[in-house]
């Protein structure tokens, strides 16, 4: 089904004890239906004070590992993404109506859950 939805999302998912707070965005303009896949962006920023986090092993070992994985991984929630240092940047399938890219980010978002919930220390350097 191709749908012209708009969407615009921000979410904040803080993980205090693991020192760092995943930022997700999620947009898509409406226009041309079909042809214009919501964008989707993930940043990661210190949990102490905002600053950006970059994802490399110098500033965490654990973030560098993680984000090679999730990017693959992303392909299950529809998003065909890749990494940098600064983050995770995105395209989610076309012609998706909202509640399935919701769906999608949903399914992101318990992936970060299951994996830096856990922590008990931080994972900064």
């Amino acid at each position: 089904m191709v749908t012209d939805d708009e969407m615009s999302l921000d979410l904040s998912l803080a993980f205090p004890r693991a020192g760092v707070v995943f930022a997700i965005q999620v947009r898509k303009y409406s226009g041309d239906p079909g042809r214009s896949p919501a964008s989707f962006r993930l940043s990661v920023l210190a949990a102490s004070d905002g600053r950006p986090v970059l994802l490399r092993p110098e500033t965490s070992p654990q973030l560098a590992d993680w984000v090679r994985g999730y990017t693959r991984w992303l392909v299950r929630a529809n998003v065909r993404a890749s990494y940098d240092k600064n983050g995770v940047v995105g395209v989610i399938t076309g012609g998706l109506t909202a509640e399935e890219v919701l769906q999608g980010v949903q399914d992101a978002c318990d992936m970060i859950r299951q994996r830096f919930g856990p922590y008990q220390e931080s994972v900064l350097v």
